[in-house]
């Protein structure tokens, strides 16, 4: 079964289209990588693959079911998003933001039990903030706050997790834990799609890899099949440099001096 297909989609804000007769299939359990540059479609297409935008023509369906009739509440304990920007109206504790990743598993009056609490607090070690949890959400970096937002996503126990940067505003060492942490949910059967900017992240880590040019499909394919000189120098107008990773043998993007 296919985590996500897109069939013929058609999108665009107001009057101009950005994909048109869009095709894309993404199996269950792939670590899928998405890059491109600015203005490629990467984030419109992730919100559509999470159905907050709505195609204007053609169908995405989850898990083999049309996107635009699961219930949203359904929607939400299948498929967790990481937004590269996240904004929050009230200066709530990292504790209560996680758990806000637990309201698809509430009735509409109940309140959290001991499972929601466990699986609160398994999400904030697993991500490397349980000392945070009593902060207030406006008192942490940048990239604390980007981990507190992967936990809440984590706390949905989805079997799908969508993420748009989500490495974005991290040091060295927390890319690295952040990505080794989506290649172990990877690992334990979970649909990873990773939208990045960091061609040599998305090399390293994808399964296959889609490059996306003006909601164009350029290429889908293993990373060796997709970031190399001449992908690069025609979407980026990028004459770049290409190594192998010692160690998983796959390409590695350095940009001349």
């Amino acid at each position: 079964m296919k985590a996500f297909e897109v069939s013929r989609l058609e999108f665009g804000y107001v009057a101009e289209a950005i994909f048109r007769g869009f095709d894309l299939g993404v199996e269950a359990g792939e670590f899928f990588g998405v890059i491109g540059p600015n203005g490629a479609g990467k984030t419109t297409l992730l919100r559509l693959l999470a159905g907050l935008l709505r195609p204007w023509e053609g169908k995405v369906t989850m898990l083999g079911h049309d996107l635009a009739h699961v219930p949203r509440r359904e929607v939400a304990r299948t498929l967790g998003v990481v937004l590269q920007e996240s904004h929050f109206t009230f200066d709530y504790t990292v504790e209560e933001v996680v758990m806000m990743g637990r309201n698809p598993h509430l009735g509409r009056f109940e309140q959290p039990g001991k499972d929601d609490r466990a699986k609160v607090r398994e999400a904030l070690d697993f991500v490397d903030v349980a000392g945070l949890a009593s902060k207030r959400i406006t008192e942490i970096s940048s990239g604390e706050r980007q981990r507190v937002v992967l936990a809440r996503a984590l706390a949905q126990e989805p079997e799908i997790l969508l993420l748009d940067e989500a490495t974005s505003h991290l040091d060295i060492a927390h890319q690295q834990s952040i990505a080794r942490i989506l290649v172990k949910l990877n690992r334990q059967g979970k649909t990873i799609v990773l939208l990045s900017h960091d061609l040599n992240l998305a090399s390293l880590y994808s399964s296959r890899v889609l490059l996306l040019d003006h909601g164009r499909a350029v290429a889908c394919d293993v990373p060796a099949q997709v970031i190399t000189r001449d992908m690069i120098r025609r979407v980026y107008g990028l004459d770049p440099i290409l190594s192998v990773h010692p160690e998983t043998g796959r390409p590695q993007v350095l940009l001349p001096a």
